[in-house]
């Protein structure tokens, strides 16, 4: 990261700016405002000191580092704390007081002694009393004008002193020191005309040191001619004389000296005898046009000194923006070396006007005279506020900033690409009457519309199209109105709303004042400002608690995006349109979406145009970022310290980056892809930029413009950040992680982190699972084993790995497994297989994929040892325990972060008809109730298996850690209805305290009132002294299933041991188990939103209609949900929400059976083909790209307003033969794969026509229940198939599922082929006659019961 700084509008004295070099580092400081600015290290470390007023002279003293600066009449002396340059810092040591005159300047001599100019001249001595400094007056003289600048010899011997516009300089002559007392006497070196600039000819300190007896003063006067004055001593006597002149022709307007000591640190000796200068001193000549002349003085280093002689040795050209401005001044504080970089000058030029430019010159590039052109690269920029900026606004494209400040300073900004990094360019002043307000920036900066404080609306021009170097900046005022002042109400944001089509003439601009009333006006810098209509906000009779503009982030002009977002005292937020219809002059406000994010009185809200929002809550340290679009809660935060300010940007594909500032520091956070099998969450801070080192003030404001350019205001300061990462920070190291990235620019980072995945990204292989793609997942695990082979023989870096293995794209799309086109590779890999696994895992351990993190790369591993167990059970497990399977696994590896599977999981096996062979292949690892509470046993397994587990863990449970503590088992055994087992291992249990009670109180017999209340009282007692557990066991004991489910779930927190309880205690389906799932699950689970608990709950309560409708529709929205909790208390906390396994899940079930089939049909189309798009949505954010494509292609609708479907809802179910799960139990148990798909069977001619299925066939759902007319061919659209004939859905069922219930439904029901069809409209009518009226006649018989109590499980299967 290269943090470039405006450090702040330089002030307007001479002596403002100061350069010197200090243990061979260059130290650049100056005055801004009531601020010192000092620039070390290469310029890349700024120290800001603040004082009391503003400051008029700062000098350096390049002998021990000490810095004196002047404001008002005080002088104030700075130390350095360290003497190492590492990390310079500055401190005030003393300060210095003489009269009440202004000091105008001031200047150190090497012995720390000061010379200092007020009214009057007076020099100082500041004395080191064992690190107590104390400034010591030597002597002092009144001046008959104030002292306008001063130059002191560095042996102290030689003060030179003149007034403003004085043609006499005075020498003044150190005679004698006399104790603390110094005498100086005078001589006057008289000019011709007003004298402009001095200086002494410096030589380092340690040749300073053998008291010199000659020095060199340079005078330079309005008759543009340089004198240069030798002042020494000859017998005895003190003599000053004329030495040289070098006179500057009419053209030539500045001068530049550089010592013969700078000379020789830069140049090698060769060089400097080459070109014969190794005691020459160099003068540059300069005009303002940038044409320069260089000479050479020669014999001044000379002692005593001989005649002068002069020559020119190049003649340059500077390109003059570089350097100069149409200027009538221009200051060049002392040239230095470029801290230790060979033939670099560090070159200061100061016009006065606000800017200090700083430019690196090569010396050898200067005094060679074989190229006219002079590459002076311009380095930094020093400029900035005079006063604290207040706020920053930019431009919708991102390309101008405004800066406002609490006085009539403000300032159009734009960025500027400097040798290193980005920093701005003042293009613009705007002078206002009254401090600005609010403000919209338009046209690229050239228009601002602002409101001040005193209610005047005005349009301000800011012309651009002047020359770069051009010091004309002013603004003019165009237009303005006035707005009317209102007690009641005040405006509380402005902002631009746009046309439609950009027009560059007129725009409109939108106040929204406190009641959520609007006033709109139309400005146009030729025509003026007209106030058009405009809604109000409909905000339903809320109050506005926070509102704000949203950040425009796109990188073209979009005039369809929302404007502002609000936020209500109890969270309730909103964001909104504005439609502008320029021939009504009317603006239309449209809400366009509400969420409830539940966050109360929250501090701050800001949201950006791709539908991202960030709020911040009432303690002002928690941040969520929310996706409108979706409405969920993407990421959360909390921090140590209140957060400032928030600011958004995007990538041009649209991905979020996010500042969060504090009081000193900004966080850049970006968006990650969504990730549901590690649960990572979906933003990552990524750079962390932090101002404390540099200045004290905290942030005023900051903002981003394009490009992922960060601009942070700070005082009257501006740090800019470019899109650059510093990879070797430790915050954006530790960010990056263990990911290799190509590019370190946050842009390219945040592109890398979202995008699709490489397809062996284990994520993707997941969701490809999920999707039902077992067999491409196989196949792109061989080609990754292969790829990485190949690279090996090869001797390749693996950073060529392909990223889509050089699959064909139209593999991805194929809908059923069993379509896969099976690909056999060459021997001796064919096919992926336990030697592929294995060998691949190995490859893995040793080399580290692209893209892939650590722990990604371990899920990967994962991965293919769940693949190949699962290739193991293919044949014996359907596709659900499939799924079920790769969950188990998963969960295994993220033991550190997973407590349990996860309702997914249980969901897959709850579904899936091998649920005995499932627990099979986990039942070695349930010994402890712990354990089967990881793998949520209670949820899925069938009554008798679970009966079974309760007895061996129970077993376990006792007999643990060889304690023997029945306590641990009792509640087992009681809900196995085994109280005598209980009562003999309390026999056992000897040691322990409670032992003799127990055996004594147990063998009661608790059907008896006496005892039932002695056990009921003994279970309030144990609740009260927090024996939670002991307390359900004695609910249990005496038939209170209630009260004992009830304290597991609110004290013990364990609804897996309420749920099982309930199933082995009352049987499956019991009332209890009904009651604590709607009374006690049901209500988290509409707070938490969670489909997968929902669609269980409804399933175990017999509703599967509801069941397969809650996999699609938030809980709060099934039946009168909405009565049990109240809305406003949901709040999407996490984006895991909407997982598109829920769809897959979907379309499994209603292919599944009948009553499924009905609940599907009760999903509106229009809900469905929104939640396709949802769940497309996240899988491009997940990065499943191909398997988004893959859903949306093979995704079949049902067309619901068929008849014959309308008929089947219509059809009587007050018949519960129907709607009872037993009427279900008589279904075959077969697997999905076993049993041919009911939408596979519509629509093809014949029964063969199944096993080969013709790559043609229609894609919606609905061309299948129609019959496609004769002469289609091609993929039937939604209207030509709706206009062939209808056809009864009821033919497959019927012959998929009640011809084998040995129920005779219909004696014309077409038994013998599946998909056997006939074109005669009127047996099709007849024949869906016959079914519906059959099914609403004829009852089926009721299974008999078995001895053991039926398993919901069963049924279902």
């Amino acid at each position: 990261m290269s943090l470039n700084f405006l450090p702040g509008r330089p002030n307007a004295t001479p002596q403002t700016a100061c350069q010197a070099t200090w243990q061979n580092h260059t130290i650049f400081a100056y005055c801004s405002g009531n601020n010192l600015i000092i620039l070390t290290n290469k310029f890349t470390r700024l120290q800001t000191i603040y004082t009391q007023s503003d400051c008029t002279a700062v000098d350096i003293n390049s002998q021990n580092g000490f810095i004196a600066l002047s404001f008002h009449n005080r002088v104030l002396i700075y130390k350095p704390i360290h003497q190492i340059m590492q990390n310079p810092k500055w401190t005030q040591c003393c300060q210095l007081f003489h009269d009440d005159t202004p000091v105008n300047c001031l200047r150190w001599s090497s012995d720390n002694e000061l010379a200092i100019g007020s009214d009057f001249l007076s020099f100082w001595k500041i004395k080191d009393n064992f690190g107590v400094y104390q400034p010591i007056l030597q002597w002092n003289q009144k001046q008959p004008k104030p002292v306008y600048n001063v130059i002191i010899s560095q042996d102290s011997q030689l003060i030179v002193s003149i007034g403003k516009y004085d043609c006499n300089a005075k020498l003044w002559k150190r005679v004698s020191i006399v104790g603390e007392q110094a005498i100086f006497n005078l001589t006057m070196l008289p000019h011709p005309k007003h004298i402009t600039a001095m200086r002494w000819k410096k030589e380092p300190d340690q040749v300073s040191k053998n008291n010199t007896a000659s020095h060199a003063l340079y005078t330079l006067c309005e008759d543009k001619v340089l004198r240069i004055w030798s002042c020494f001593e000859m017998e005895k006597n003190h003599t000053v004389q004329i030495w040289g002149e070098v006179p500057l022709s009419p053209t030539q307007k500045f001068c530049v000296i550089i010592d013969n000591w700078i000379i020789r640190q830069t140049l090698s000796v060769k060089d400097s005898e080459i070109f014969d200068i190794s005691d020459s001193d160099i003068v540059i000549l300069g005009s303002m046009t940038g044409e320069m002349e260089v000479l050479a003085l020669n014999n001044l280093s000379q002692d005593p000194p001989k005649p002068m002689t002069k020559k020119t040795i190049s003649h340059k050209k500077v390109k003059k923006a570089t350097m100069l401005n149409d200027t009538r001044y221009l200051y060049f504080p002392e040239i230095q070396p470029y801290d230790n970089v060979k033939g670099k000058l560090s070159f200061l030029v100061h016009d006065l006007q606000g800017v200090i430019r700083h430019l690196l010159i090569d010396i050898l590039q200067l005094i060679n005279n074989k190229t006219e052109d002079l590459s002076a690269a311009l380095e930094h920029k020093f400029t900035g506020h005079n006063k604290s900026v207040q706020k920053l606004v930019r431009s919708s494209d991102g390309e101008a900033l405004l800066t406002t400040s609490r006085f009539s300073e403000n300032g159009v900004w734009y960025p500027q690409k400097l040798n290193h990094g980005v920093s701005l360019r003042l293009q613009n002043t705007i002078q206002t009457e009254s401090p600005i307000k609010f403000a919209v920036v338009h046209e690229l900066g050239k228009l601002v519309i602002c409101l001040l404080e005193n209610g005047a609306l005005q349009a301000w021009e800011c012309p651009t199209n002047r020359k770069e170097d051009s010091e004309q900046k002013q603004s003019y005022l165009r237009v303005e109105t006035r707005l009317k002042e209102d007690k009641k109400i005040h405006p509380i944001v402005m902002l631009n709303t746009p046309e439609p089509n950009h027009s560059h003439e007129r725009h409109f601009t939108a106040l929204i004042f406190s009641d959520g009333s609007i006033k709109a006006f139309e400005v146009s810098l030729t025509r003026g400002i007209f106030e058009v209509k405009s809604d109000s906000l409909d905000i339903d009779g809320d109050d506005i608690y926070k509102i704000s503009i949203i950040d425009p982030v796109h990188q073209t002009f979009v005039s369809n995006r929302p404007l502002i977002s609000l936020i209500t005292k109890k969270g309730l937020t909103r964001t909104y349109k504005a439609i502008v219809n320029y021939n009504d002059r009317h603006v239309q406000w449209i809400k366009a979406c509400e969420i409830n994010t539940g966050i109360m009185n929250c501090t701050c809200i800001r949201g950006s145009s791709t539908g991202k929002l960030c709020i911040v809550d009432s303690t002002g340290k928690v941040m969520s970022l929310w996706d409108l679009n979706r409405g969920v809660l993407e990421y959360e935060e909390t921090f140590h310290n209140p957060i400032e300010d928030i600011d958004w940007t995007s990538t041009e594909y649209g991905q979020s980056i996010v500042s969060i500032g504090f009081t000193g520091y900004a966080l850049l956070y970006t968006q990650l892809r969504y990730d549901y099998t590690n649960n990572t969450p979906s933003y990552l801070p990524i750079e962390k930029i932090d101002i404390t080192a540099h200045t004290a003030h905290n942030i005023g404001d900051s903002v981003w413009m394009k490009n992922g350019t960060f601009v942070v205001a700070s005082g009257n300061q501006f740090y800019i950040k470019d899109k650059s990462l510093d990879l070797t920070d430790p915050f954006t190291y530790q960010s990056i992680g263990s990911r290799k990235i190509l590019s370190n620019d946050i842009l390219h980072l945040s592109s890398v982190l979202n995008g699709p995945l490489p397809v062996y990204h284990p994520q993707f292989l997941i969701q490809a699972i999920y999707a039902n793609k077992l067999q491409l997942v196989k196949e792109l695990l061989l080609r990754l084993f292969l790829a990485l082979r190949k690279l090996d023989f090869e001797s390749q870096d693996v950073s060529n790995l392909d990223s889509n293995l050089g699959m064909d794209p139209l593999k991805y799309f194929i809908a059923k497994d069993r379509d896969y086109p099976v690909e056999s590779f060459p021997d001796p890999y064919p096919c992926f297989n336990k030697t592929v696994s294995l060998a691949l895992t190995e490859q893995l351990t040793k080399t580290t994929l692209p893209y892939l993190t650590r722990h990604q790369q371990i899920t990967l591993i994962t991965v293919i040892e769940a693949v190949d167990e699962v290739t193991k059970n293919e044949n014996i497990v359907d596709y659900n325990g499939v799924r079920f399977l790769l969950g188990v696994k998963l969960f295994l590896s993220h033991k550190n972060i997973q407590k349990s599977i996860l309702m997914r999981d249980v969901s897959w096996a709850l579904h899936s008809d091998n649920k005995e062979i499932l627990l099979s292949s986990i039942d070695r690892h349930i010994t402890s109730w712990n354990r089967a509470r990881e793998y949520r046993i209670t949820y899925w397994i069938k009554e008798q298996d679970l009966v079974k587990k309760f007895e061996d863990i129970a077993k376990y449970e006792f007999s643990k850690d060889d304690k023997r503590d029945p306590s641990r088992c009792a509640i087992f055994y009681l809900a196995l209805k085994k109280k005598q087992i209980l009562l003999s291992l309390w026999k056992m249990a000897i040691g322990h305290p409670e032992q003799q009670k127990m055996v004594r109180f147990i063998s009661n017999d608790f059907t008896v009132p006496r005892w039932r209340t002695a056990a009921l009282k003994n279970a309030f007692v144990l609740l009260s002294k927090h024996r939670y557990m002991d307390a359900a066991v004695f609910f249990l004991l005496t038939d209170s299933l209630k009260d004992c489910v009830n304290v597991l779930c609110k004290q013990v927190h364990d609804m897996d041991l309420a749920i099982g309880v309930c199933r082995v205690y009352e049987g499956d389906n019991g009332p209890v188990l009904g009651e604590l799932l709607t009374a006690q699950m049901l209500p988290e689970t509409i707070k938490e939103n969670d489909r997968w608990k929902a669609s269980f709950i409804y399933w175990k309560l017999r509703k599967q209609e509801v069941a397969i409708k809650a996999l699609l529709t938030a809980p709060i929205d099934l039946e009168n949900n909405s009565s049990i909790v109240d809305k406003e208390v949901c709040v999407n906390r996490s984006f895991l929400v909407e997982d598109p396994a829920l769809l897959y899940l979907y379309n499994h079930l209603r292919n599944r059976n009948l009553k499924y089939f009905i609940g599907s049909l009760n999903v509106e189309a229009k809900i469905e083909c929104t939640l396709i798009l949802r769940v497309t949505d996240i899988l491009c954010r997940m990065g499943c790209n191909y398997l988004a494509v893959s859903l949306v292609k093979n995704w079949k609708f049902i067309e619901r307003n068929s008849i014959p479907i309308q008929k089947l809802l219509k059809s009587p179910t007050k018949d519960r033969a129907y709607s009872a799960i037993g009427a279900m139990a008589s279904e075959p148990i077969s697997t999905a794969r076993m049993r041919p798909s009911l939408f596979d069977k519509f629509g093809s001619p014949s029964a063969s026509d199944i096993e080969s299925p013709n790559p043609k066939l229609p894609n919606s759902l609905l061309d299948d229940f129609l019959q496609p007319p004769p002469n289609s061919t091609s993929s039937n659209s939604l209207a030509q198939s709706s206009s062939s004939a209808p056809r009864s859905i009821l033919d497959e069922f019927v012959s998929s599922s009640y011809s084998q219930h040995k129920e005779n439904l219909t004696p014309k029901a077409p038994n013998d082929s599946v998909g056997e069809t006939d074109n005669s409209e009127k047996r099709k009518d007849k024949l869906s006659k016959d079914i519906l009226d059959d099914l609403s006649s004829q009852k089926p018989q009721k299974p008999k019961k078995s001895a053991i109590t039926k398993n919901l499980l069963d049924d279902f299967v």
